[in-house]
């Protein structure tokens, strides 16, 4: 993983914080078997509530969601076992017609809550969320340790995945001719291994390396990291994310990293 400066990872911890309320401190109400995310998720364009919003958290093997009430807000009740020893665990927010978003908390413990304030942005014309690609999926072969290779919330879902973008062919009939592929991601380490990220499609396979996320197991990417693919390369009708787990310095190691918030832009 790159090195993120320590003033750097200061601020980003001090925010992360401050939107938890206060690093998640035991709540009275929050039993010590448990841990809360609570949410105000609002509309980013009009600043009203949004309502029967998706909030899914991947703990293990075990998937756990629930709904924002009428006022925009959550509360999504976690065994504390699912939470341990993972550094900033992420939930997503999903709303058909917006882009999705992340609910990201320090790392918690039984009789712990964290609260955020989340914005969703209405999806634009020209941006595609990949099927699947809305929740933390992780890459890998379940074989990490240490805190600089992160502690993953959820077990493996397999070397390479595949996200369809559903849409494809009428974004390519609407004139674009690139797209742009962005992602958060965790434990990524294309600088050691040989991850791939690639558009798939009736016209050929356009394949480029994968990223590097922050030191410390922080997430990082989002629209600072950049995948750029020429649609004419990937074809007219059909196309699909592929994102690949390659070996790491010459062993048959993995790498292991996790994604989430996966979206596509065209122009």
């Amino acid at each position: 993983m790159r090195t993120v400066s320590r003033a750097f990872a200061t601020a980003l911890l001090s925010a992360l914080l401050a939107a938890c309320g206060g690093g998640g401190s035991a709540q009275p109400d929050v039993p010590t078997d448990t841990v809360r995310l609570n949410c105000d998720v609002a509309d980013a364009a009009t600043g009203a509530a949004v309502a029967d919003a998706t909030v899914n958290y991947q703990a293990g093997g075990t998937e756990y969601n629930t709904q924002t009430t009428a006022d925009g807000r959550c509360a999504l009740d976690l065994p504390a076992t699912e939470v341990a020893g993972v550094d900033f665990p992420a939930a997503s927010v999903i709303k058909d017609g917006y882009e999705p978003q992340t609910i990201l908390c320090p790392k918690l413990q039984g009789g712990d809550s964290c609260t955020q304030d989340v914005v969703l942005t209405p999806l634009a014309a020209n941006v595609s969320i990949p099927v699947g690609g809305d929740i933390v999926m992780h890459l890998g072969d379940d074989r990490f340790e240490g805190a600089a290779n992160s502690q993953f919330q959820k077990r493996t879902d397999g070397a390479e995945l595949s996200f369809v973008i559903a849409d494809w062919a009428a974004k390519v009939q609407a004139g674009y001719t690139k797209a742009t592929v962005y992602l958060d991601a965790k434990g990524w380490q294309s600088s050691q291994c040989l991850n791939t990220i690639a558009l798939a499609g009736d016209a050929g396979d356009v394949t480029l390396p994968g990223g590097n996320s922050p030191a410390d197991g922080y997430w990082g990417g989002g629209k600072q990291v950049p995948f750029e693919f020429a649609v004419a390369q990937v074809g007219s009708q059909r196309a699909e994310l592929r994102i690949t787990s390659g070996s790491c310095n010459g062993t048959t190691d993995l790498d292991d990293f996790e994604v989430n918030r996966i979206r596509v832009y065209f122009n």
